[in-house]
């Protein structure tokens, strides 16, 4: 067990005994634990260099408190891990540059068939170790086990972010799906129009539709390895992020003022902007982008489907 933390088996048999008896000499150690001197010995130093033991005591040594040394030793070696984990990271991305470079064509794989391209989904969840960034939009299919592989990663403290289509605000199953997702951490957004649906898992790994469910019966995907095309579906998403809207809190389901407040309801009785200006004394120029400020956090594209969301939100 305790090779978790660099440690032997001979190393935590003799850590167990010096903490029950802290006076005891390094040969009777040796004749107790049935090792040669020198294992013993060497065992002693690798204690003492992992701070399990302290330089006291009648042979130069005693046992540090567990509770504090073997914290101590569990950071280390998480510390460790992590950077392995960034070492990883940089070979992978040699890895793809190379393989970009001798096999272009081994950065794309093509995934036939909607149950497919779900489980390519999850695998790529699965193997998430820093962000997963998504969009999602129509048509939408069964997402009870991608739900449950994000969940998974968020547990693990993956970031993920998500840009959904308005749509969903009509959509009552899709918006328990997001409730229970952003309950667990995820970042939502909303926007009246997604382009594509996407997931982008560590900035490298891409999954992309390459065929509409319209084109025929046989849906295909890809995954696309780190390229200059993921590096553009990065910055794709990070534009669109900046221009959606959260999906939840006061800030974005509600105007944002009286001034808001007014115009939805200047718009809702049909009054044009020409009468909406000299109502309430702002200029032409201000009337426009606080309506398209309002159609963007209701998801609207239009002064009706705006009125429409708002009255639904009661907003008006």
């Amino acid at each position: 067990m305790w090779e978790a933390i660099g440690l032997s088996g001979l190393e935590e048999r003799l850590y167990r005994l010096l903490l029950r008896d802290p006076k005891i000499s390094p040969e009777e150690s040796t004749r107790r634990l049935e090792s040669s001197h020198a294992e013993v010995r060497a065992a002693l130093d690798r204690l003492q260099e992992s701070g399990l033991l302290e330089s006291a005591g009648p042979y130069g040594y005693r046992p540090a408190d567990p509770r504090v040394a073997l914290s101590s030793a569990i950071r280390r070696r998480r510390a460790e891990l992590d950077r392995l984990a960034m070492t990883a990271e940089e070979l992978a991305t040699d890895f793809q540059e190379g393989l970009l470079r001798a096999d272009p064509g081994r950065v794309i794989e093509v995934v036939e068939g909607s149950a497919a391209a779900g489980r390519r989904v999850v695998e790529l969840l699965a193997g998430a170790t820093r962000e997963v960034l998504a969009l999602d939009a129509p048509p939408y299919a069964a997402t009870g086990t991608s739900l449950d592989a994000e969940e998974a990663a968020l547990a693990r403290g993956v970031r993920c972010r998500a840009i959904y289509s308005s749509i969903v605000l009509d959509l009552p199953q899709k918006l328990d799906e997001i409730r229970r997702m952003t309950g667990l951490g995820e970042q939502a957004r909303v926007r009246s129009r997604v382009p594509i649906k996407l997931i982008l898992v560590d900035g490298r790994t891409a999954l992309l539709p390459l065929t509409d469910h319209e084109e025929g019966a046989r849906f295909t995907s890809i995954v696309v390895g780190r390229s200059a095309l993921t590096n553009a579906l990065v910055a794709l998403f990070e534009t669109l992020w900046r221009e959606s809207s959260p999906v939840w809190g006061a800030s974005a389901l509600a105007p944002g003022d009286g001034v808001d407040q007014q115009i939805l309801e200047l718009l809702a009785v049909g009054m044009k902007d020409e009468s909406i200006l000299r109502q309430l004394g702002i200029s032409e120029r201000t009337l426009r982008r606080r309506i398209a400020s309002l159609f963007d956090r209701l998801g609207a594209t239009g002064r009706f489907q705006a009125g429409v969301q708002a009255a639904r939100k009661g907003w008006i």
